[in-house]
This record gives C-alpha cells, sequence and structure tokens, in this order.
C-alpha cells in the first residue's frame, strides 16, 4: 500500500514527537534547573488557559459551523472537549498560587481536575472513535453538549465536596500512588487504543483530519508519560507535560478545523466545480457540450472579424447511430460515442476545438483560415473521414463505423452561431444521403433540406390517409420455374411527387419513429392480399415481408403479429419475415425474438445475407429457413471472379446448413444458369419482372401459368 503525503506528515510528527520526550527525559534533571520557579506559574496558567480556549473553539466548531452536515465525531468530540476544557479552567483556577488552591489528602483539587480531565479525554476519545462516522441530526447538539457540561458540573462539585473533607484514605500515602499509577495507565492505554482502532477502522482510507487527530493522540499519549514520569511538583516535567497536552489539543482542533469547515469547504468547492463542469461538458464523452459551442464558436467569430480570417465548422453524424442503437442497446451505444469521440479527438489536433452537440453530434471548430487555405480544410476534412476507413474494436467483434460531415464557412455561408450550424448540419444532410461523405455547405442544399422536412411532414399525413400501397415481385423456383411467393414492397403516391420509391422515404421512418406504425401497415396489407388472392383462386404461395431494426426490436413483436394473423385470417406457413443480418448483433436477444416468431408458425429468411456479419455459430443459433443472397453478389455473376466465389459458398453453407437461398437481383440468362449450376433454389428480380401492384401480378400470374 502506498503511504500519500499526510501519513508522510503524520509519521514524522509522531517520530518527533518521540524523539522530544526522550530528550526531555534525558535532560530533565538540567531543565528543572534551567526554568526558575517563579516561572512557573505565570507558564502554567498561560498553558491551560490556551487549552480551555482551543477546547472553547471545538465547541464552537461543533456547534455552530455547517449544521448540516454534522456528524458523531464531531458532535461528540466537541461535547467531550466542552468538559474537558471546564475541568483544565478548573485546575488553572485550583493551581498552587491561585486563590482557588485547596488539597485533598495529600494531593491537590488543581490535579484531581487535570487527572479528571486526561482520563475523561482519554476514554472518551476512545469511545467515540470505536466506530466509523456518521452523520447526525442536527437537533441532537444541545442534549450532547448539556448532558457533557452537567456531568462535568457535577463531578467538579464532587471533588469540591471531597477537598472539604479533612482526610480523604485513598487520597493520601501508597493508595495516592497506585491511583496515580492507575489513572495513567488507563489514559495511556485508552490513547494507544484509540490510535491502533483509528488505523484499522480506516485501513483502506485514511482521511487528513483522522491522520491530524492521530498526530493529536500521540501528544497526548506523550503528556501522559511526562506527567506519570515526572518527580517534582512543579518545574520542567509539569511544564513539558502540559505543552505536550496543548500541541496535542492543537492537532484535535485542527482535525475538527479539517471536519467542519475546510473538508465541507473543500467538498463544496468541488460540488461547484464538478457542476460547472458538467454545465459545460458531455457526461459520457468528457467533450464541451452545445452550451460551451455556443459561448466558444462566438468568442473565435469575433476573433475571426478582428483578423480579418476566416472559421470552418465541422458538423459529424454517425451514420445508422439509431439503428445500432435499437438493435446492440444503448450501452453499446455508449461504447461506440466513445470511440467515435476517440478517434475526433486525435484528428482534431491541438489546434481545433471539439464538441458533443447531443445524440450522435460532433462539431469541430477549425480557426485561423486564411483566403487561399481551402485546400487545408478539404485536407482536413480527409483525414477525418480517413480515420473511420479502420474497423472498431467494441468487446469480442469489428464494427464498421461510418460517418457524414458537413462544412460550413465564416464569413461566406453565416455570421452569425446560428446559422453556420444550421448549414453545417445542412451540408451534412446531404453528405448523409450518400453515407461516409462529407459535404461544404451550398445555398442550393437549403431547398433540398426544406424538401426534406416538407417530406417528413407529409409522412405523417400518409399513414393517416393511406397514400401508401404494396408492389410485389414475385420469387420463382429455378427448377420448376413455378412462382413459389412474392415480395411486398411498400410504395408512397405521393398527392403532388407521384409515386415515391422506398429510398425516399424509408430512412426518414426510421429517424422519426413512424416506421412502426408503417411496417404494421405493410405486414396487414400483405397479409390480406395473400388471403384475397387465395380467395380468387389463385394457389397458395409465401408472402415475404421486410421487418425494420426498430419492428425487430419492439416490445411484443411476436403477440402483434400473432393479432395480425388471425385478423386477416391468413395462414402463418405462407408468411416470410425478412431480417437483417445487423439485426442479429445481439445474439441473445435475436434468438429469443426469432423463437418466439417461429413458434407461430411463419417462416423466417436473412435478407441481404453476405453484406454483414454473422458467424456460422449465430446461424446455427437461430431458427431460419432462408437465406438471400444480396444483389451485389449477383449482379457479376456472369464474369465469374469473387463473386460467383461467394455465391457458391454461400448456397453450399445453406445447403450444409439445410437451409433454402434465394438470389436477389437477377437480370439475365447467365445470371440463372450459374445459379441453377449451384444449387441456388429461388430468385427473384427483373429478368420475371419488376415489383407491380396487385391488379397487375394477378394478370401476370393468370398469363405465366396459360404461358407454361
Amino acid at each position: 500500500m502506498s503511504i500519500n503525503r499526510a501519513e508522510k506528515i503524520t509519521m514524522w510528527t509522531a517520530l518527533v514527537a518521540i524523539f522530544s520526550f526522550i530528550l526531555v527525559r534525558c535532560f530533565h534533571s538540567e531543565l528543572y534547573m534551567a526554568i526558575p520557579e517563579r516561572m512557573y506559574l505565570f507558564v502554567h496558567s498561560g498553558m491551560e488557559f490556551i487549552g480551555f480556549a482551543i477546547s472553547f473553539t471545538m465547541l464552537v466548531l461543533g456547534w455552530l459551523f455547517f449544521a448540516k452536515s454534522l456528524s458523531k465525531h464531531r458532535l461528540y468530540t466537541a461535547a467531550l472537549f466542552s468538559a474537558i476544557g471546564l475541568f483544565d479552567l478548573l485546575h488553572a483556577l485550583t493551581s498552587r498560587g491561585m486563590p482557588y488552591y485547596m488539597t485533598a489528602g495529600e494531593t491537590s483539587l488543581s490535579a484531581l481536575f487535570s487527572d479528571t480531565a486526561q482520563v475523561v479525554g482519554a476514554v472518551g476519545l476512545f469511545v467515540i472513535f470505536r466506530k466509523n462516522d456518521a452523520p447526525i441530526r442536527a437537533s441532537r447538539r444541545l442534549p450532547a453538549f448539556a448532558l457533557s457540561l452537567g456531568l462535568a458540573a457535577t463531578v467538579a462539585i464532587l471533588y469540591y465536596m471531597i477537598a472539604e473533607q479533612s482526610s480523604v484514605p485513598v487520597l493520601v500515602g501508597k493508595p495516592l500512588e497506585l491511583l496515580r499509577w492507575l489513572v495513567h495507565f488507563v489514559i495511556i492505554f485508552a490513547y494507544i487504543s484509540t490510535i491502533t482502532m483509528v488505523l484499522y477502522l480506516n485501513r483502506t482510507e485514511r482521511p487528513q483530519a483522522l491522520l491530524t487527530i492521530i498526530q493529536s493522540l500521540v501528544f497526548f499519549t506523550i503528556a501522559s508519560l511526562q506527567f506519570i514520569l515526572g518527580s517534582n511538583d512543579h518545574g520542567s516535567d509539569l511544564l513539558f507535560g502540559h505543552l505536550y497536552k496543548l500541541a496535542g489539543y492543537y492537532f484535535l482542533m485542527k482535525g475538527i478545523y479539517y471536519v467542519t469547515i475546510y473538508e465541507p469547504f473543500k467538498q463544496e468547492k468541488r460540488s461547484e466545480s464538478r457542476i460547472n463542469y458538467l454545465a459545460y461538458h458531455d457526461e459520457l464523452t468528457g467533450l464541451s457540450n452545445r452550451r460551451l459551442l455556443k459561448d466558444k464558436l462566438d468568442e473565435e467569430l469575433t476573433r475571426a472579424r478582428l483578423n480579418d480570417s476566416r472559421l470552418a465548422v465541422f458538423l459529424f453524424d454517425i451514420d445508422r447511430f439509431k439503428n445500432v442503437n435499437d438493435a446492440l442497446g444503448h450501452s453499446f451505444g455508449d461504447q461506440m460515442l466513445l470511440a467515435v469521440s476517440d478517434r475526433l479527438r486525435y484528428a482534431a489536433g491541438n489546434g481545433n476545438h471539439l464538441f458533443r452537440m447531443g445524440g450522435d453530434e460532433f462539431v469541430m471548430l477549425m480557426p485561423d483560415i486564411q483566403e487561399a487555405e481551402d485546400e487545408r480544410v478539404e485536407k482536413q476534412a480527409k483525414a477525418i473521414m480517413g480515420l473511420f476507413d479502420a474497423p472498431f474494436v467494441l468487446g469480442d467483434a469489428e464494427y464498421h463505423i461510418t460517418i457524414s460531415l458537413g462544412i460550413s464557412f465564416f464569413p461566406r455561408d453565416g455570421e452569425s452561431v446560428e446559422v453556420l450550424l444550421k448549414n453545417a448540419d445542412t451540408a451534412m444532410y446531404s453528405a448523409k444521403a450518400h453515407r461516409n461523405e462529407y459535404s461544404s455547405y451550398e445555398p442550393e442544399m437549403n431547398q433540398k433540406s426544406h424538401d426534406r422536412l416538407r417530406l417528413e411532414s407529409d409522412l405523417r399525413k400518409a399513414i393517416e390517409q393511406e397514400q401508401f400501397s404494396l408492389a410485389y415481385q414475385p420469387l420463382v423456383n429455378l427448377t420448376t420455374g413455378k412462382v413459389v411467393g412474392v415480395e411486398a414492397l411498400v410504395r408512397w403516391n405521393h398527392p403532388k411527387r407521384g409515386l415515391l420509391p422506398p429510398g425516399e422515404f424509408i430512412p426518414l421512418t426510421e429517424e422519426n419513429g413512424l416506421i412502426l406504425q408503417l411496417g404494421e401497415w405493410v405486414l396487414r396489407a400483405a397479409c390480406k392480399q395473400n388471403v384475397a388472392w387465395q380467395q380468387a383462386g389463385l394457389p397458395q404461395m409465401m408472402m415475404s415481408v421486410n421487418l425494420s431494426m426498430r419492428q425487430f426490436r419492439q416490445h411484443q413483436l411476436a403477440e402483434r403479429i400473432k393479432e395480425i394473423l388471425e385478423q386477416t385470417g391468413m395462414p402463418p406457413q405462407f408468411l416470410e419475415l425478412e431480417i437483417t443480418e445487423s439485426m442479429t448483433s445481439d445474439v441473445e436477444f435475436a434468438a429469443e425474438t426469432l423463437t418466439s416468431l417461429k413458434e407461430l408458425g411463419v417462416q423466417i429468411s436473412i435478407d441481404d445475407f453476405g453484406t454483414g456479419y454473422s458467424s456460422l455459430v449465430s446461424l446455427k443459433r437461430f431458427p431460419i429457413d432462408k437465406l438471400k443472397i444480396d444483389r451485389s453478389f449477383v449482379g457479376d455473376l456472369s464474369q465469374g471472379g469473387s463473386d460467383a466465389a461467394i455465391v457458391s459458398t454461400i448456397t453450399t453453407m445453406a445447403k450444409n446448413l439445410k437451409l433454402k437461398v434465394t438470389a436477389e437481383g437477377v437480370e439475365n440468362d447467365e445470371q440463372i444458369k450459374f445459379l441453377r449450376e449451384s444449387n441456388c433454389e429461388e430468385a427473384q428480380g427483373f429478368y420475371f419482372t419488376k415489383p407491380i401492384p396487385a391488379n397487375l401480378f394477378e394478370n401476370w400470374f393468370r398469363h405465366r401459368s396459360q404461358s407454361a
């Protein structure tokens, strides 16, 4: 265990006290001769009154200061020394040479008060510090001080009554000497026990206040030794004994000061500093927050105007962060934010200022840009984007995380804090449309931003007014040529812009949470349509519906799907739910959710397989029925190469796992031929037909059946 500075000071203080005691004992005769007897009364009285003043100070510290943070150690020590102070005052007033001096047997009333003060102090400190400190109500102050002073006054009256007796057997001769030794043995034993106990109870952490009290106990112990070993009634032995006792009082008062004033004050300052820090810094990453960003940006704008220089505002956003948060949980999201902030810190360097705006947005200020330094800004942007080429290692897995970056310039793109941030945000959303890109603000981007906001507003109305429709793309068995199923794909019939493909509005619904309502509508409409086709005489076929990340993480998903199946009359064995590999990152949650879905009797497939990070181990754990090969691997099949090898590997692996395989994006005969040779069971794509509405699909199906 390492020794801190306060512990070293305590050790040195104890060693100095012990060494000085040894010197006093070695030269006590010389010291006795060196100190005139006439000085004794003056010095002794002065020391006693100082001791009383210290005791009174401890009483005040215990009574008045920081009553809300009152503790047992602090209150009971203050109450104890109010009694000790009274005994010390009476000891000084009844000393030899004082008007109230009285004898009691072969000793004096003054000696009785002195010994009693020491016994009460030693035993009282032992009792107080035998347990760790704890808070106590301020209302306990009056009873504690009243009891302490009341008992002290009672003892003082009793001693006066004893002193008035002409003969007290225990205060003469041998009994007096034995009593004196016994009293000081109790005192020394109590002090040593208290020191040992305090050190033991605080063996893991020793606050400075407690170490200061240890120093006082060392001096009290040495003072008691000096009193018991002193051979003269007055003179150097007693003066040094009182001097050690006074030193003990000083260190005890210092310890009480630390507890009552210094440490509460320091704690308040720490709390204020912490509150101030949290007011201007992000608690998770430690970066400066939005509030400090506005102050700093305003300051940099003022400086840029004075220096006739420019300023760049970089605004970053993590791509698909909401999906990651939904799939893997907020704890994982926090880990990702920390990892991203570390890389951005590295990118920012010393000359730039980095901030976290909130959520997954970060801002960097790049000041002091001259007119000819646009290349420096672009170089910085490329360097930042390049930092995200390497994967992030989080837990036991690697994750490829990308960011989108928007840049605005002062004064070209705005001269106020709000405008610069707004335009950087607009540029960032323009970059976000392509993912993993950066973009500088251009005025025409405002129109795109306004269109995006208007589209988001229209989306809410679209769900209420049922402006959505479904298009269906067939899944064809490559061996028999028969249509074995369809995939339902949502379209938006916008009242002004016409038919919109999913890529223009699905990302928006994922961001604002409307995907849950839209996803449930798609599922219900697809089930109704499949039932309608069967009633119209079409053969039973599989209906594939995509689940979004938010749907998959939805509470009681299986119960909601079961309810839709029952309401629409759809047989569960003809519903196929498509998920993506990213949804299975949390293996435990994914396995539990998929099992509950599988218990409904539905089929489960993994869409866009090969673009994620599913492992064979996790695939074995999931109750899935099919893998759908992503279209990016199918496009170049006719040219052979790595895509062909990947498709062959997936089909072989699926066969070994007893899973079906569907190839997406099939467009020509060469692809069909390769897929058949690779034992791929099903395919879908423009080779058969593009996604078409329900009525056209029915006509297409009947025509295909007649042609076959």
